[in-house]
C-alpha cells in the first residue's frame, strides 16, 4: 500500500491534511479515491493507517484509524566529505537510508572537493527512501563547514584514512553507536588525523582495497547495521 510523508501528524491526530505534493502524488499520480486506505509516516517513529475523506489533488484529507509507534533501529552516524559529483552523494544517501541510517554530516576538510550541498534536495531523496523502503525514522542530515568543528561537536568515535604507516582497527571490531568519518578522495591531511586522534578517535580500516567515497560510507553503514 502506498505510503506518505507527514512531519506533523501526532499520536492525537485524528484527521488530518497531506501538503501539496504529497496530495498530488496521491491522488494524480496513484489516482486515489474517497474511501482509499493510504499509510502515512511522520518519520519519528509513527505509524498511520488511514482513509482518504477528501481527494482534492492539492489538499488531501485522511482520517485516521490507527496509529503505531516504531522503537527506533541503533543509531547509525557517518561523517562524509561530499564528493564533486553530488549524483553519487545522493545514490549513497538513499542506499543508506533504506538501511537504516539515522544521521549524515556532511563536512569540509582540507582536501574536499566541495564546500557546499543542498540539504533541501537531499532530504527529498531521504524522504522518498524512506517511504519506498518502509522504515519509520527520516535520517537526520546536516552540514558543517570546517572538519575541526565536526570533530568537537561529536568527540570519539572512528576515522578511515588512507595513510598506511599506522595500524587499523577492523570494522567487525568497532563499538557500536560512534561517529565514523570517511574522508574525501584525497584523503584526510596528517594534521587532520592527527587532530581526531587528540579528540578520541581512532583509524580503522575499509579492507585492503581503497574504495572510493561514496562505496566506504555506505560499507560503514552496513557494518552499524549489522552491529
Amino acid at each position: 500500500m502506498a505510503t506518505f510523508y507527514a512531519p506533523d501528524l501526532t499520536t492525537s491526530s485524528t484527521v488530518f491534511q497531506l501538503d501539496e505534493e504529497e496530495s498530488k502524488h496521491c491522488v494524480r499520480v496513484l489516482r486515489k479515491n474517497i474511501g482509499d486506505s493510504i499509510f502515512l509516516v511522520n518519520g519519528k517513529g509513527l505509524f498511520f493507517d488511514t482513509v482518504i475523506s477528501d481527494n482534492h489533488p492539492k489538499r488531501c484529507v485522511v482520517s485516521v484509524q490507527k496509529v503505531e509507534f516504531h522503537q527506533p533501529t541503533s543509531p547509525i552516524h557517518i561523517a562524509v566529505a561530499p564528493t564533486k559529483n553530488m549524483d553519487r552523494m545522493e545514490w549513497f544517501l538513499e542506499k543508506a537510508t533504506e538501511l537504516g541510517l539515522t544521521k549524515l554530516s556532511f563536512f569540509v576538510s582540507k582536501n574536499s572537493e566541495r564546500n557546499q550541498v543542498k540539504l533541501d534536495r537531499l532530504e527529498k531523496i531521504a524522504i522518498s527512501a524512506m517511504k519506498q523502503s518502509q522504515r519509520f525514522y527520516l535520517p537526520e542530515i546536516e552540514f558543517i563547514s570546517d572538519f575541526r568543528k565536526l570533530i568537537e561537536m561529536y568527540p570519539v568515535g572512528y576515522i578511515a584514512h588512507c595513510m598506511e604507516d599506522q595500524s587499523k582497527l577492523s570494522l567487525k571490531d568497532i563499538e557500536a553507536n560512534k561517529t565514523i568519518i570517511i574522508g574525501p578522495e584525497g584523503d584526510f591531511t596528517k594534521d587532520e588525523v592527527e587532530f581526531s586522534f587528540s579528540n578520541g578517535y581512532k583509524p580503522i580500516s575499509l579492507g585492503e582495497f581503497r574504495l572510493r567515497t561514496e562505496t566506504a560510507a555506505l560499507l560503514a553503514v552496513v557494518k552499524g547495521h549489522f552491529n
